[in-house]
């Protein structure tokens, strides 16, 4: 029996990087606080979560170069939070985002928009964006982004979901 290589390595992962991101929109739209996110979580994203002190959590690894992770946290000292992030599978590399960018952040924060929220940007030194804020009453999204790869100036630009917050 031989093992395959990491590159030859082929993942199955429960919700890939496009269904995920469609799902936590599906949580968002169907939430009116963050209150109603805990008793959600199981039937949208209908994934194992473990529960530890009152948390949940959920990852797995989507590609070669990227893991999903879904955690809900009730005993945030600024409040309940939910967080859904794509991290690289090597902690200190910087993959192209290719494989997690399905749905981009122009899609996802359009959708935002049309559920009701109003976007706000924050940005940091040389008009660097932090992340976006996106609110409607009861409920506030932040989403932090990456560009897509540094391949072209049109990849560096294509922004891609990184991670999202909801409380």
């Amino acid at each position: 029996m031989t093992t395959a290589s990491a590159a030859e390595q082929t993942f199955s992962p429960r919700l890939d990087a496009e269904h995920a991101l469609l799902r936590v929109l599906d949580l968002i739209r169907d939430s009116k606080s963050v209150e109603d996110i805990a008793e959600r979580l199981q039937k949208t994203f209908d994934l194992p979560f473990a529960e530890h002190s009152g948390r949940l959590g959920f990852a797995e690894q989507l590609s070669r170069d990227w893991w999903s992770s879904y955690e809900w946290d009730p005993t945030r000292a600024y409040g309940k939070q939910f967080e859904f992030a794509f991290r690289p599978a090597q902690p200190d590399a910087y993959p192209t985002a290719s494989d997690i960018c399905a749905v981009d952040f122009e899609r996802f924060a359009a959708e935002l928009q049309t559920m009701g929220f109003a976007r706000e940007t924050y940005r940091g030194e040389h008009n660097r964006v932090i992340h976006e804020r996106f609110e409607r009453p009861g409920l506030t999204v932040t989403v932090y982004t990456r560009g897509e790869s540094d391949a072209s100036p049109e990849k560096i630009a294509h922004a891609c979901v990184q991670m999202v917050h909801i409380h």
